[in-house]
């Protein structure tokens, strides 16, 4: 019995391992190259290069963009490198870009006091993200990147950001009209916990938005899930944009996590399997889909960011 015992505690320690991940070398995680896309008096705002290991002449180019609510700048943290590097190892030229932080310094006074700051960090950081999209267009070539395979991937502030950016390009907005080439369309937008302001409603008038996966938790109180409305203006969650997908065809695919919070936000590791199955087939095989999954884990432990609201932050 005791041996029993014994080769039973053995295979359950092997398993526990097994399913761990693998150490990844920091070293290898750095990015390959630099470059400064922007400059705003004193602040100068750079994007971090990674390439892909292999021979080939282009590749499908993501833009990385970080969460940090829009005061933290997590650019260059270890989560956001060991993500691009992951990225680039399947293929892909990979963008971790800057942007300014727009809600840094600010107060929550209620939620009628974060309209505007809110707003204007939001277009800020769209800005920002639509700047490297020229950039990486103006320089493709040298890039080695397709100019008809962008794709913004974003995380929280940066899943607001990625898109907003494409629905300030399907609306034909001056910024993007500023920025954007004629007839440009990114091929695709992955949002982790995201939303969409605007002033004018949840239309996409011109042009129809990319193929988007949405991920967001149902109990998230940082970026709403549903959507928040004052007087006309709105910030728009992820159940809201999807069902505006819905009724229009439009290519998309949303997981909602059932009872969770903002931690989705970071399950960009946990959730790789379904980044990397939307770049594949809904992205590169262009495959129009309109899926809508729900996720519910009863036994997953809770995070504080769960709790988190805006007042935690602001």
């Amino acid at each position: 019995m005791k041996r029993f015992l014994a080769f039973l505690s053995a295979l359950f320690l092997c398993a526990v391992l097994h399913a761990q991940q693998t150490p990844i070398d920091s070293t290898r995680c750095k990015p390959d190259e630099s470059i400064a896309f922007a400059q705003y008096d004193t602040l100068a705002l750079e994007m971090d290069l990674y390439f892909p290991n292999d021979d080939a002449e282009t590749h499908p180019c993501i833009l990385f963009t970080y969460g940090g609510g829009f005061i933290m700048n997590n650019q260059r943290n270890f989560e956001t490198r060991r993500l691009c590097r992951m990225l680039a190892d399947d293929g892909y030229v990979v963008v971790a870009t800057d942007y300014r932080l727009g809600l840094k310094g600010v107060k929550f006074k209620g939620p009628a006091s974060m309209i505007k700051p809110l707003e204007q960090a939001v277009q800020m950081a769209a800005e920002d993200v639509m700047k490297v999209t020229r950039y990486v267009l103006d320089y493709a070539p040298e890039l080695c990147v397709d100019p008809h395979q962008i794709i913004l991937v974003g995380s929280s502030a940066g899943a607001i950001a990625s898109l907003q950016c494409d629905f300030e390009r399907c609306n034909r907005t001056e910024m993007a009209q500023r920025y954007l080439p004629e007839g440009f369309r990114y091929a695709g937008v992955a949002a982790f916990a995201g939303a969409i302001f605007s002033r004018k409603g949840l239309e996409y008038k011109h042009d129809m938005p990319a193929p988007t996966l949405f991920l967001h938790g149902t109990a998230d109180k940082l970026v709403p899930y549903k959507q928040i409305k004052f007087f006309g203006t709105g910030f728009y969650g992820s159940d809201r944009i999807a069902k505006q997908f819905k009724d229009r065809h439009y290519p998309h695919k949303i997981i909602r996590f059932q009872d969770e919070g903002h931690t989705v936000a970071a399950r960009y590791f946990a959730n790789y399997d379904d980044l990397r199955w939307f770049l594949d087939k809904m992205v590169r095989d262009a495959r129009h889909l309109e899926i809508d999954e729900s996720y519910n884990d009863p036994f997953r432990q809770r995070s504080s960011w769960d709790n988190y609201d805006p007042s935690n932050l602001y």
